[in-house]
């Protein structure tokens, strides 16, 4: 079975080492996608881990927009290689479905 954008979104989440999902969630509180969308709550997101933070993600922004927002927050702590990564995957997995 082709891995979804979650799973892609999930597995970066789980990269990241403790100090730098705590950056993560930090940074996520204060970044935001052009569209309307409400922040996630500040309590939920200081608790979170890998997975519930996921799902918080793609419940909040929908898959495609919570990849973007990883994306563009991962590259604001400095987690360029695993931003390149996940945008690599979700080309290829793009790719894939398409064809």
């Amino acid at each position: 079975m082709a891995k979804t954008r979650s799973d892609h979104l999930l597995y970066s989440l789980e990269e990241l080492v403790p100090y730098d999902f705590e950056k993560f969630k930090f940074k996520l509180q204060n970044t935001s996608l052009e569209k309307e969308h409400s922040r996630i709550p500040r309590g939920q997101l200081q608790t979170a881990k890998p997975v519930k933070l996921a799902t918080l993600l793609v419940t909040h922004y929908g898959e495609e927009d919570a990849v973007r927002l990883t994306l563009q927050v991962l590259r604001a702590i400095n987690q360029h290689l695993l931003a390149e990564e996940l945008n690599s995957a979700i080309e290829t997995n793009h790719s894939c479905q398409e064809g």
